[in-house]
């Protein structure tokens, strides 16, 4: 079983964030060698770079741009999760992950999306477009809120889901 070391991930992201090991090692109150050390040892184990030296300054590699949208998920679902237990007011907007069946009318989309963007604590609406079976395994294994489609969900499908008219 593969592991990932998030002490590793956090700071990489904080690098990522600050564009730098001197402050990120500020913040960190670690020393910038032992913050490269690690980084090191993350694209060690995810199999790719991260940065590229551009200059003095740090620049995420594709691959970077990849792990750090990752990593900034996990670490402000981490804060928020924080938020919670504690009984502080979650900051920013729900997200909200849409699948929208690519035969489905954009416009009754719309319409039927329109009350949850009218929310008084805000929403972030996040819509993907794709084929019903792609769509259902998103949904599946959580990655998508909910699936539109125009017909209701095939017997036999492999997927713990409701059809609603």
């Amino acid at each position: 079983m593969e592991w990932l070391n998030y002490h590793h991930l956090q700071y990489f992201w904080i690098v990522a964030k600050e564009e730098s090991i001197t402050r990120a090692s500020e913040q960190l109150r670690l020393a910038p060698s032992t913050i490269s050390m690690q980084i090191s040892r993350l694209e060690e184990s995810l199999g790719g770079k991260l940065f590229r030296r551009v200059g003095r300054n740090l620049e995420l590699t594709d691959f970077g741009h990849v792990v750090y949208r990752y990593a900034d998920e996990i670490f402000n679902l981490g804060l928020e999760l924080l938020d919670t237990v504690k009984g502080r007011a979650v900051s920013g907007p729900l997200r909200f992950e849409v699948g929208i069946v690519d035969m489905l009318p954009k416009l009754m989309a719309r319409r039927i999306l329109e009350p949850a963007l009218a929310l008084p604590e805000g929403l972030r609406l996040v819509c993907h477009e794709g084929k019903e079976k792609q769509l259902l395994a998103e949904l599946a294994i959580h990655s998508l809120d909910i699936v539109l489609t125009d017909t209701p969900i095939k017997p036999g499908m492999s997927v713990k889901a409701y059809s609603h008219l």
